[in-house]
């Protein structure tokens, strides 16, 4: 069990690190909004943002947990 998500974490790992690279590359950046609740006037919103940074931080994060996993 704990092989599998030592390769799916590596996987994603390795993908997002690529993606930061081509986001790079093309200076490209990403700006999601998501309305989680609507009630009446008033919403919730969640902001995501992806650009080059913070798809490298998220890969060297999910690099550290995969190796904490295989170890």
């Amino acid at each position: 069990m704990c092989s599998i998500s030592f390769l799916v974490l590596i996987s994603i790992s390795f993908s997002m690190f690529l993606l930061s690279l081509n986001f790079m590359l093309n200076e490209y950046c990403v700006f999601l909004e998501w309305e989680v609740v609507s009630l009446n006037s008033s919403s919730i919103v969640m902001t995501f943002l992806f650009d080059w940074m913070s798809l490298l931080f998220m890969s060297f994060v999910l690099l550290i947990s995969s190796l904490v996993i295989y170890y």
